[in-house]
């Protein structure tokens, strides 16, 4: 019995439409007693988005993974945690358009990251 060559991919992209939208934050806030350059952490957090985007990631279809966004879900993270100033150390966005070529050129999963401090 042979399976249909689109069987694989077709089961993946189903997995990868259930899991868009999702956003994360990660706090790390265990010092051990040393303080960051001014003195005033309260925590590292990294944020991240995935989402699907029309286009190569142009225009959010399903979740929003836009470096924006990502931004926005950082600083929200922060000023939960009590931060009223936020420094970004780093930050990535990625659009996967070469994943199952050509579709992923019109529906693209796309990633991003932002990670940073949070400040009193």
């Amino acid at each position: 019995m042979k399976t249909p060559l689109l069987k694989y991919p077709s089961l993946l992209l189903a997995l990868v439409m259930l899991v868009t939208g999702c956003s994360s934050t990660k706090v790390a806030s265990e010092w051990n007693g040393v303080s960051s350059a001014d003195g005033t952490a309260l925590g590292h957090l990294s944020t991240s988005n995935v989402g699907l985007h029309l286009l190569v990631g142009k225009k959010p279809l399903a979740g929003d993974a836009s470096l924006e966004k990502t931004v926005s879900d950082f600083t929200a993270a922060a000023k939960a945690h009590g931060a009223t100033k936020v420094r970004i150390v780093q930050s990535s966005s990625r659009a996967w358009w070469f994943l199952f070529f050509p579709f992923t050129l019109l529906v693209t999963p796309v990633t991003s990251n932002v990670a940073g401090e949070a400040l009193k």
